[in-house]
C-alpha cells in the first residue's frame, strides 16, 4: 500500500493526552464486570476489555476503552494502588496497562508479552498484591514483581519444583511470609528475603490444587479446587467443615479490616473474623438471576460485580433492593450483525459458523441505540427467539423491526417490545425437514424491504428458500431449485440479500455463488447465477457480502477476495455473465489483487460511493469509489479497533457515522461522506458553540453535492474554503491548516455550483 495513503488515517484521529481518538466513539458493553477496585473516591469496574469509574460523591460514571488508548484485550485481573494513584489492568495475554488517575494517561507494559521464554498460554495474569510499593503479579508461570512507583519490572519467581513454571492464582502476606496458592500446592517464603528468585527459598507447605489464599486478621485461609475453605494453623490446612462446600469454583477472594468476601458465580459470602457468615447474596429485588465475578465491601455498602448487570450497589448487612452502576451501552461486546437507519442502530448477537450451523443456540437479546441512549431488549421465554442474526427496520414505520433468528423464525418488535414470533404456525416460513414431525428449525438469514414495501426473506436449507411478506400481509414462496439442484440436502446457506433499482434480488450463498432472482420474468427463467470461472469469475462460491453501489454495480465479497459485477440491473440481459472484474491495487509499487485470498465479511457504500470493507482478519478498509485507492486501513494496531475480526459495518446515511461491529466490541467512526441533500434548507453545524477544551473537528452537514463552502471571521477574512463531496464536511478549526482560529463568531457561507442557491449560518468558537 502506498505510504502516502495513510495520511487521511493519521489525520482522522487526533491525540488527547496521547490516547484519545476524537473521530471515534466506543460503544462497549460494561455489563460483565470482571473485577472491582477501590480508590479513595472512586470505584473502578473492570469489564471484559474496558473499565469504568464511579465517583462515590457525585455518582458520576466515566468510561475508558480502546478509544482512550486501552488495548481491547481480555481483562483477567485489575488493582488500584492508592499509594501511587494508579490503576493496573492485567490481561490474559500478559499485557499490563497502567492508568494514571491524575493525568488519565495509559502506559502499556509489554515485558511479559514479549518474553520468549514464557509460552503464550502461560502469560495469563491472575492476581495483583501490593507490598511496599512492589506489585506481586500472580501469573500462569509464577510471580513477577513490578515497581509501581518507577514503573519497572524487577525479579520473576519461578517457584515450582526445581524452578518450574506453575500457575500461581493468588498471593497474600501474613507475618513474615508471603504465601502463594498454585495449581500444585501452597508455597511460602520469607517476604523480605532478597534471594526469592532461588526456588529453593520457597517451601511447599501442602500439595493439591488451590484457587485462592488470603490473610484475614491473624489467620490464613485458602480455597481448594474441591470448593472448600481451609484454615492454616502453621503446619497444616484444616477444612472448615461448618461451611458447606461451595457450588462452583472460586471467582474472587478479598478482605477489609473486619470481613472476608468470598465469591463464586452463584453466590457472594461475607464472613466475620470468627468465620461466621454474616451475609450470603444470591438474588436481589429486581435481579432474580445473578451470576457473580467479584465483590467489594466498603463500610455499610457492598458492591457486586456481575456477569450481566454491571455493578450492583446494596446496603450491608441487609441488602434487598440495589442501585445499578452501569455505563450506557449494549448488552454484549461480541456483535454479529448491526443495522443502521438515520440516528438509530440495531444490534444482534446470535451467530452461525462457516457451515451455517447455529449450534450451540444462544439467547442473547437485542440492543437499540437512539439519540437518547441504549435500550436493551432481553431474551424472553415467551417468544423464545434464539440465535438472532439480523435486524430489518420497516422504512414506513421505523418503530416496527423484524429480527431474523437462525433457528426460531422472525421476531417482531414494536416500540422496543417483542410482540410476535413468526414461524411455521402463522407465516410462510418453513422448517428444515429431518424426518421428525415435532422438530422445528427455521433458519432465517437477512431480510430486506423493496421499494413496494414487500419484505423479502431468506429461508436457508429448504427448497422454497425465497419468501416474501407482501405489504398487504400475504406470504409468497419461490423455489430455488432452478439455481441450486439440491437445495434441501446440499450446502444451501442463504445469508445476504441486495435489491437493485429494477427490483432484482441478489442473494449470497454458502456454496453456490450469487443468485440473481427476478420474479417478474415471464420466460420461465427467473434465476441466473454468478459462480466461479465458467459462470461469473468468482474466486470461490462461498459468498459472505454483497453491496450495490450508487452506479448500480454489484460488489461481491467472498472468503477468498472481492469481485465487482458492473451494471447489476442488466444481469439477465447478459447471456453468460462472466464480467466480474478483479480490482488491482498498487502496494508499494507492486500491482496486486484487492484483498487476495482474504475473507470479506461485509461491504458498505457511503454517500460519496466510497467502499467500506470488513474482513475476518485484517480489520477495515476504506476504499475509493472504484476501490483502486486505499483511503484508510483501520486495524487493531493503528486505530481503536479491539480486534481485526470485523463482522459487520453499517453507515448512518444522515450523519455519516460508520458503525463497526467486531468480535470484541462495537465502535463508530465519524465519516464525512453522507448522502447529499436536494436543498440547503437543513444545513446544520455542530458543536455550536465550540467550547474550551474541544479538540475535534467542526461538522457541517445537510449539504448538497459539490457545494462551495467558505468560512470567514466576522470581519470577512477568509479562513477556510472547500467544495463538499457528499452531504457532510469537517473543518479542523484552523486557518487553512496553519493555526487555530481565535475566539469569535465565524460565518459559514454555502452556495451551489451556479450560485442560484445559498445558505449562511454561523458558529461561535470559545477558546
Amino acid at each position: 500500500m502506498k505510504r502516502g495513503l495513510y495520511l487521511l488515517l493519521l489525520l482522522s484521529y487526533i491525540s488527547v493526552n496521547g490516547q484519545s481518538f476524537n473521530s471515534w466513539l466506543g460503544h462497549y458493553s460494561y455489563n460483565n464486570v470482571i473485577d472491582i477496585s477501590l480508590s479513595s473516591d472512586k470505584i473502578y469496574g473492570a469489564s471484559e476489555n474496558a473499565f469504568f469509574t464511579y465517583d462515590l460523591q457525585s455518582n458520576e460514571i466515566e468510561k475508558f476503552s480502546t478509544v482512550n488508548g486501552l488495548s481491547g484485550e481480555e481483562v483477567s485481573t485489575a488493582y488500584f494502588s492508592e499509594s501511587a494513584q494508579k490503576y493496573v489492568i492485567g490481561y490474559n495475554t500478559g499485557l499490563i496497562e497502567v492508568f494514571d488517575a491524575d493525568t488519565e494517561e495509559i502506559r502499556k507494559v509489554v515485558d511479559i508479552v514479549d518474553k520468549p521464554t514464557i509460552p503464550p498460554n502461560k502469560k495469563n495474569l491472575n492476581h495483583i498484591l501490593e507490598y511496599n510499593g512492589i506489585l506481586y503479579i500472580s501469573t500462569n508461570y509464577g510471580i513477577s514483581l513490578y515497581n509501581i512507583n518507577v514503573l519497572e519490572f524487577g525479579d520473576t519467581y519461578f517457584i515450582g519444583p526445581n524452578g518450574s513454571q506453575i500457575e500461581v492464582r493468588q498471593t497474600t502476606i501474613l507475618g513474615e511470609f508471603i504465601y502463594a496458592a498454585t495449581n500444585v500446592g501452597v508455597f511460602r517464603a520469607v517476604v523480605d528475603n532478597d534471594n526469592l528468585i532461588d526456588f529453593a527459598e520457597w517451601q511447599r507447605v501442602i500439595t493439591s490444587n488451590w484457587q485462592g489464599i488470603i490473610a484475614f486478621g491473624e489467620d490464613l485461609y485458602a480455597v481448594n479446587n474441591n470448593r472448600r475453605i481451609y484454615k492454616y494453623n502453621g503446619t497444616s490446612f484444616t477444612p472448615q467443615l461448618q461451611i458447606p462446600q461451595y457450588a462452583t469454583i472460586l471467582e474472587d477472594l478479598k478482605v477489609n479490616d473486619t470481613y472476608m468476601t468470598l465469591v463464586h458465580d452463584s453466590k457472594v459470602h461475607i464472613y466475620d473474623t470468627d468465620l461466621n457468615e454474616v451475609l450470603g447474596v444470591d438474588v436481589l429485588d429486581e435481579y432474580p438471576d445473578l451470576e457473580f465475578n467479584s465483590a467489594l465491601l466498603l463500610d455499610n455498602t457492598i458492591y457486586l460485580g456481575t456477569e450481566t448487570e454491571g455493578i450492583l450497589e446494596a446496603s450491608f448487612p441487609m441488602p434487598s433492593a440495589a442501585n445499578q452502576i452501569l455505563p450506557d451501552g449494549p448488552l454484549l461486546n461480541n456483535t454479529f450483525s448491526i443495522t443502521a437507519i438515520p440516528n438509530e442502530l440495531w444490534v444482534v448477537y446470535g451467530d452461525y459458523n462457516a457451515g451455517y450451523n447455529p449450534y450451540p443456540l444462544d439467547r442473547r437479546g437485542v440492543s437499540h441505540l437512539q439519540e437518547s441512549g441504549w435500550t436493551n431488549i432481553p431474551y424472553t421465554s415467551e417468544f423464545d427467539a434464539v440465535s438472532l442474526v439480523h435486524a430489518t427496520v420497516n422504512p414506513s414505520n421505523t418503530s416496527e423491526v423484524f429480527i431474523s433468528s437462525f433457528f426460531s423464525g422472525i421476531l417482531k418488535i414494536e416500540d422496543n417490545v417483542p410482540t410476535e414470533i413468526l414461524n411455521v404456525t402463522n407465516s410462510g416460513l418453513e422448517s428444515l425437514d429431518i424426518g421428525v414431525p415435532t422438530y422445528i428449525d427455521i433458519r432465517i438469514g437477512e431480510t430486506k424491504y423493496d421499494a413496494n414495501g414487500d419484505l423479502w426473506v431468506l429461508n436457508s436449507k429448504i427448497e422454497n428458500g425465497i419468501k416474501v411478506l407482501r405489504s398487504g400481509g400475504q406470504w409468497d414462496s419461490y423455489s430455488i431449485s432452478e439455481a441450486i439442484s439440491n437445495p434441501v440436502n446440499g450446502e444451501n446457506g442463504l445469508s445476504k440479500i441486495e435489491i437493485s433499482d429494477n427490483n432484482i434480488k441478489f442473494i449470497a450463498t454458502q456454496s453456490h455463488g450469487v443468485l440473481a432472482f427476478d420474479e417478474t420474468r415471464s420466460d420461465g427463467s427467473r434465476f441466473t447465477k454468478l459462480s466461479e470461472e465458467e459462470e461469473g469469475n468468482l474466486p470461490t462460491t462461498d459468498v459472505r457480502a454483497l453491496a450495490i453501489d450508487k452506479t448500480s454495480n454489484l460488489w461481491i465479497g467472498t472468503v477468498k477476495g472481492i469481485r465487482v459485477y458492473f451494471g447489476a440491473d442488466n444481469i439477465f440481459d447478459d447471456g453468460n455473465p462472466q464480467s466480474n472484474d478483479i480490482i488491482i491495487v498498487d502496494e508499494d509499487g507492486v500491482p496486486k489483487e484487492l484483498l487476495f485470498e482474504q475473507t470479506v465479511t461485509d461491504i458498505e457504500v457511503d454517500g460519496s460511493n466510497n467502499k467500506w470493507i470488513a474482513t475476518s482478519a485484517s480489520g477495515v478498509f476504506y476504499m475509493s469509489s472504484d476501490a483502486t485507492e486505499t483511503l484508510a486501513h483501520f486495524t487493531k494496531d493503528n486505530s481503536p479497533l479491539p480486534t481485526n475480526v470485523v463482522n459487520n459495518i453499517e453507515i448512518d446515511s444522515e450523519t455519516g457515522r460508520v458503525y463497526i461491529a467486531t468480535a470484541k466490541g462495537l465502535l463508530s467512526y465519524q465519516g464525512t461522506a453522507t448522502g447529499p441533500k436536494e436543498t440547503l434548507d437543513n444545513v446544520y453545524v455542530y458543536p455550536n458553540p465550540v467550547r474550551p477544551g474541544f479538540s475535534g473537528n467542526l461538522t457541517i452537514t445537510g449539504l448538497i453535492n459539490n457545494a462551495n463552502v467558505k468560512i470567514t471571521d466576522i470581519e470577512g477574512n477568509l479562513v477556510y474554503e472547500t467544495t463538499s463531496d457528499g452531504g457532510t464536511l469537517l473543518w479542523d478549526l484552523t486557518a487553512f491548516g496553519k493555526h487555530k482560529v481565535a475566539s469569535g463568531v465565524y460565518l459559514i457561507l454555502i452556495a451551489n455550483q451556479d450560485g442560484t442557491e445559498t445558505k449562511v449560518t454561523k458558529v461561535m468558537v470559545v477558546r
